[in-house]
């Protein structure tokens, strides 16, 4: 993909594809209305090779507007919003790294949810709520998870009525990230009682309950 440092500068471009109907044009009709040319960026970067697109490139400026929508949608404090649009601007290496991950979860991700979410877990880490390791293997986790599933996490983290009262759950989230999503884990295999690991209950606070503390 060619200027890949245009669409990482994009994030910064507040309110500038609120004017875009994801649902109503298809993408194809976006590119050639010429409403791309006029965000700062994002256009330039569609333009420079949107005669040579193919189909997944064109799906996926689709993913990469919804998920700049919701982004621009998020409220970041004003101090940690402007010391991360510093560093993408003047490290190129950092702006490269966060680019580079936005754009292969973005484009791995096949539900519409997960893409407009996947901003609220961007908006954490920006508020250094979570390190940047942590974001990726939350970013892992939201990619293998269905979402439906995760809405059951707040259901299952409880010890009542469960066979294992106590249990550590920063020993059993490295454990338990070896199987399916990561989310949570079955303690024993004569057990049907399953809990949240540390990944399954702040994917939910971050992803799903935005009333982050």
């Amino acid at each position: 993909m060619k200027n890949i440092d245009n669409f990482g500068l994009s994030l910064f471009n507040k309110d500038s594809t609120k004017k875009i109907k994801l649902n109503e044009i298809d993408i194809e009709e976006i590119i050639n209305s010429g409403i791309l040319d006029s965000i700062p960026y994002l256009g330039d970067a569609i333009s420079s090779y949107k005669g040579v697109m193919n189909l997944r490139d064109k799906i996926f400026t689709k993913k990469f507007i919804r998920f700049l929508q919701s982004f621009e949608n998020q409220t970041i404090s004003e101090k940690e919003y402007n010391d991360f649009k510093d560093r993408i601007v003047s490290d190129k290496n950092y702006r490269i790294k966060v680019t580079e991950t936005l754009i292969e979860y973005i484009d791995n991700f096949k539900n519409t949810n997960k893409i407009e979410v996947y901003s609220n877990l961007l908006t954490a880490y920006i508020e250094k709520k979570i390190t940047w390791e942590y974001f990726i293997k939350l970013s892992e986790c939201l990619e293998k998870v269905d979402l439906s599933y995760l809405n059951l996490i707040p259901k299952i983290d409880t010890t009542d009525g469960k066979e294992v009262q106590n249990y550590d759950e920063n020993e059993t989230t490295g454990e338990a990230n070896l199987e399916s999503s990561g989310l949570a884990i079955r303690m024993s295999v004569w057990s049907s009682d399953i809990y949240p690991t540390k990944y399954g209950k702040d994917l939910y606070r971050f992803v799903i309950n935005n009333n982050i503390e």
